[in-house]
């Protein structure tokens, strides 16, 4: 296995490479960003091969630029409506014919893990992960390892997260002809997850939201496990198609006007801020209020996370959550979001979330709309070298593996 790794991140709009590699320290150090715009894709699903393909090598061409290393294998991720997740529970016996209790061992564990994953899908699904939230010993439950512990009566709790495969398939052929192997294919949520959420964080329950250019994607961390993955249709995208719309411009120029002057939250303006919007077809330029163009972008952003919170409320139901909202991916960027999200979940507890520091460049790469394509790489750094990892976050401390109970089952169901 070579001594870097590289995250691809296949998103709707742009598609973004990092390397990172272990100095002699055997710390992450982030040595090549790469992106390129993606034209392939459509609402988180490839739509034109080659197109995509050809996108996928600049990214990656930019980021070997960067680097001076040359790449051979990638790890991915995958989001959007293509993906659902699950939770179910398992149950094993775990004492012998004269029911006499004996210690828990990690047979007994493969044992209810797999049980509690024997869910019947339709044939146009694919495992995706499975990962342990708790365990339950004799009825005692929120066990994190149960091995070594003396009991009759074993049960798992797990949370599956599956995709469609033939989107699955298309990711892997267009990786593939464009000359690179991957080495592992995980959920984008999970994987941005890990760059930018803090111990406590996951704990005390969390929800990582990834603002995206073709969907919303949302992951529910409890405890240190997942426990609800959600998608909306509604994206970035959809946002500079309203733009387009009302103000009779092309697609690129709403683009240009909501990344360089839009904003999602109404208050933060000032009366006298001017938008110019160019001509179209020999129409002269256009003067408006900057107010305008929020009233085309807050409606859409508000109805976008309306949408995911009543999502999220129904499969998470009496489930605590104490610790933050925390936004991430391109859309994150637009000026008043968090403010918008502040309002939709009524709490003040909602931050920006971009990926810590990991060492190397770290201008280039500690930005929200690079969570995923970090995530990625420190998702999969022990599993990739097979070796204990130092990895800092913001704080200066140590970040533990892809979150302490997912432990080997995660890493084994890739």
């Amino acid at each position: 296995m070579s001594d870097v790794i590289v995250g691809l991140d296949i998103g709707t709009s742009v598609i973004r490479a990092v390397i990172g590699e272990l100095d002699e320290n055997g710390s992450l150090q982030i040595i090549g960003v790469g992106k390129a715009p993606s034209t392939g894709l459509r609402n988180g699903v490839i739509v034109n091969i080659q197109a995509t393909m050809s996108t996928i090598t600049t990214a990656i061409d930019g980021a070997e630029f960067m680097s001076g290393r040359e790449v051979s294998s990638v790890i991915t991720g995958i989001g959007g409506s293509q993906v659902e997740g699950v939770n179910s529970r398992g149950v094993v016996a775990v004492a012998d014919h004269g029911r006499n209790t004996h210690e828990i061992t990690q047979e007994d564990v493969d044992r209810v893990i797999e049980a509690a994953s024997a869910v019947k899908w339709p044939l146009d699904r694919k495992i995706l992960h499975i990962v342990p939230q708790t365990y339950i010993v004799d009825g005692q439950g929120g066990i994190k390892k149960p091995v070594n512990m003396l009991g009759v009566r074993l049960e798992a709790e797990v949370h599956i997260v599956t995709a469609a495969f033939t989107s699955m398939q298309n990711i892997l052929r267009c990786i593939g002809r464009a000359g690179y192997e991957v080495d592992s294919v995980m959920l984008k949520t999970l994987a941005a997850a890990q760059a930018i959420t803090t111990e406590e964080e996951r704990e005390l329950g969390s929800v990582v939201i990834d603002l995206g250019g073709g969907s919303t994607d949302a992951l529910v961390i409890v405890d240190g496990s997942p426990i609800c993955t959600a998608s909306v249709p509604l994206s970035g995208n959809h946002i500079t198609n309203d733009i387009s719309i009302m103000r009779s411009i092309s697609f690129d120029i709403a683009e240009r006007i909501k990344k360089t002057s839009g904003c999602c939250w109404e208050p933060l303006l000032e009366s006298g801020e001017m938008v110019t919007i160019p001509g179209v077809g020999g129409r002269p330029p256009e003067e408006v209020p900057r107010i305008k163009i929020c009233r085309i972008i807050q409606p859409r952003v508000e109805e976008t996370l309306v949408m995911l919170r009543d999502k999220i409320g129904s499969m998470v139901k009496d489930r605590q959550l104490s610790g933050n909202v925390i936004l991430t991916g391109g859309g994150a960027l637009l000026p008043g979001i968090v403010d918008v999200a502040c309002n939709v979940f009524d709490t003040k507890a909602v931050r920006i979330g971009s990926p810590g520091n990991f060492g190397g460049l770290q201008d280039e790469y500690r930005r929200p709309e690079y969570a995923t394509a970090v995530g990625l790489i420190v998702s999969n750094l022990d599993k990739i070298h097979g070796t204990e990892v130092q990895k800092s976050e913001k704080n200066g401390g140590k970040k533990k593996g892809v979150f302490s109970s997912i432990g080997d089952w995660f890493k084994e169901f890739f």
